[in-house]
């Protein structure tokens, strides 16, 4: 691939990067929940009842930074620590009806701002944009977990722009 195509991906990619963080920030906002919150109880009400290790893995991300948006969860009452039915020692997490609700909420909400959005794609082009979308974030988890992005290929790794 060439220096020119990968520059005008980079470009892309910045770009994108800078108007999911403006949205992402807006959806929450009115939702009275932060972005990690988000993303926690998404992920909750589509796996169901999980440990914060399957949950941290999901994510991609540490358990002990996952347990503090957790205990957030938790104290605001949209989430609840239960015992595992076959073992006591395992603490699976879930929402409560509160917490469903706030989902039902985020869903509402985003589905009518990410409908909006489509709707200045060409129609033709939707499924085009979907495989798209989900191959750039397959290659992207690909090469963070594969010992790309994030580890130090060098003196001085910096690829963020």
């Amino acid at each position: 691939m060439n220096k020119q195509t990968i520059r005008r991906f980079r470009k892309s990619m910045r770009s994108l990067e800078r108007e999911t963080g403006m949205l992402l920030a807006g959806e929450t906002a009115c939702c009275s929940v932060t972005v990690a919150q988000c993303h926690l109880m998404l992920e909750m009400e589509e796996r169901g009842p999980s440990s914060l290790q399957d949950l941290a893995d999901a994510l991609a991300l540490d358990k002990s930074t996952l347990s503090r948006t957790a205990d957030s969860l938790v104290r605001e009452g949209w989430a609840e620590r239960t015992e595992d039915e076959t073992s006591r020692r395992k603490i699976s997490l879930v929402l409560t009806g509160t917490g469903r609700g706030k989902c039902d909420y985020i869903h509402a909400l985003c589905d009518g701002q990410y409908r909006a959005l489509f709707a200045r794609i060409p129609a033709d082009k939707h499924e085009a944009v979907l495989e798209s979308v989900a191959l750039i974030a397959a290659a992207m988890a690909e090469e963070r977990t594969e010992g790309g992005a994030g580890k130090a290929k060098g003196a001085d790794s910096c690829c963020a722009g």
